[in-house]
Order: structure tokens, then sequence, then C-alpha cells
């Protein structure tokens, strides 16, 4: 098929305004023997200046029989090309402001109780004297002593307690112990005198322990000292009551039970006991 060019176009132009009438993609004629589903039979002389319409698919002498193709049909789509390669990465962007805090969560259920610990130990002591103890050499350190400290015996009591050779009273566990002590100090003679009573451990004085009692009389005078200590002792230790006084007629008396009324013995010495801490 040829190619229309230069007047010729414009010769066709003017047929297709006066002859033919644009449809769909296609171009028809008035004749419907001169239009071909592939396309449009034209007649086109030999220096392409003219163009006439074919009639019968046929042209007069010094033309030539053109054939204008229709355009076809959409092809079918292709097969989808493959997947290109992932771009780069892009950069990061900047990061978002805190949100604001979230509400207190509920309370959670109470967890279960712990097992019960263990009951402490108790330790004490409560003993007395029955004697009368004297003061033989003036200002001379002595140990208060006692006599009933046999537990269950006469009313005497002790569970981790002891006393040693009559003056020691001796703590078996280590802890921290309130001693507590009652003595009935007798003074036979006239004028006045100093008693001193102190605490002593393991056969040292305990600083800061002395009190200073003032005897004054012409005889037969009693008095009573009683006060604590409190203090720490490791298994084993010792504690004794000491005692002192220029008086040699000083003493720690006991009374015997006396009737008129009926009344119990007053003990020299009275020493109780008792754990306090660990």
């Amino acid at each position: 098929m040829r190619r229309l060019t230069g007047g010729l176009l414009g010769s066709f132009a003017v047929l297709c305004a006066t002859t033919f009438s644009v449809i769909g993609l296609g171009i028809g004629t008035a004749a419907a023997t001169d239009y071909n589903p592939t396309g449009i039979l034209i007649c086109v002389n030999k220096s392409n200046s003219s163009v006439k319409v074919a009639v019968h698919a046929k042209c007069q002498s010094g033309y030539r029989l053109v054939r204008i193709a229709a355009r076809g049909p959409v092809g079918a789509a292709g097969p989808t090309g493959p997947v290109g390669p992932a771009g780069i990465q892009g950069v990061p962007g900047p990061i978002g402001a805190i949100g604001p805090q979230g509400s207190t969560g509920g309370t959670g259920p109470a967890g279960a109780t712990g097992a019960t610990g263990a009951t402490p130990s108790l330790y004490f002591g409560s003993f007395y004297d029955t004697s009368t103890q004297s003061n033989p050499t003036a200002n001379t350190a002595m140990a208060m002593t006692l006599n009933e400290v046999t537990n269950g015996v006469n009313g005497a009591l002790a569970q981790g307690v002891s006393v040693v050779n009559g003056s020691k009273i001796t703590i078996a566990n280590a802890g921290k112990y309130n001693i507590q002590f009652s003595a009935q100090i007798y003074k036979n003679s006239s004028g006045t005198d100093l008693v001193d009573i102190w605490l002593a451990k393991n056969g040292t004085n305990v600083s800061w322990t002395n009190t200073q009692l003032t005897l004054v009389g012409t005889g037969g005078v009693k008095y009573v000292a009683a006060w604590n200590f409190v203090e720490d002792a490791a298994a084993g230790d010792y504690f004794q009551l000491m005692w002192s006084s220029a008086d040699i007629t000083a003493q720690i008396l006991t009374v015997p039970a006396q009737n008129t009324p009926s009344r119990p013995g007053i003990p020299g010495l009275i020493v109780t006991v008792n754990s306090v801490g660990f």
C-alpha cells in the first residue's frame, strides 16, 4: 500500500469531507459495497494529485486502486514484566514526642500469708539468798551471794540462766538481759557511812554502774537498794553484784519469818534476770 503525500492528502481530505462520514475508529462510504472490513478502497491518479471513490472496487483509466486500511482491534495486553529491584531505604524520620503517661493500674491481689516465724525462746532466772552477808574488811570489793538457785526448789526458777559458785549469774544464750536486784542493807553503828553497789561482768567492773548509798543512824537502821541493769551478753558470760563499805558493821541482812502477824522471811538479796532481746 502506498503512502498518500502532498496535494493527494488534501484531495483525500476533501473527498472524505464530502463523501465519507467518520464512524468509530474507521471510515465508511455511502455505498455499502465499497466498504471492506479491512479498509476503504479509493482511486488515486498517477501524479497523486486526484482522489476518487472506487465504485465496486474499480477505477477509471489513469487511476489506480488504493486500499486505506482501517485501524485494527486493540491487541491483548502483554504479560506483566518482572518486579524491579527494591529501592534504597529512605532516611528514618524523627522520633515522635513521648505520649502522655497512662493511668495507674489497679491494685493486684494480696499475696499468700507467709509461714509463721519461730517463737523466740525466753530465758530467765529468779534467785534469792537466806544468809546474812557481812563486811569483815573495810573498803574491800565483795560479790553478793545467792543460795537459793535451783530451778523449782524453794521458789527459785531458772531457764537459760544459772548461778555458779554462789555469785556468778551465768548466761547460757547470747542476747540482751535485764538484771534486777533488791538488797536489804543494815547498819549497826552510829555515825554516817557509805555503801557502794555496782555491776561486774566476767570479773571486770562495768563502767558507770556504781551507786552510792549514805547510811545515817545510831544503829539498827535498814535500807533497801533496788535497781536494774540492761546488758548485752554472749553465751557463757557471767555477771556479779559487787559492794563495799568503810563500815565493817554494814551487812546484807536476812530476816526470818515472823509472827503477829504471820509473815514470810525477808531475803537479804533477791535477783531476777530476764532476756529482753537478741
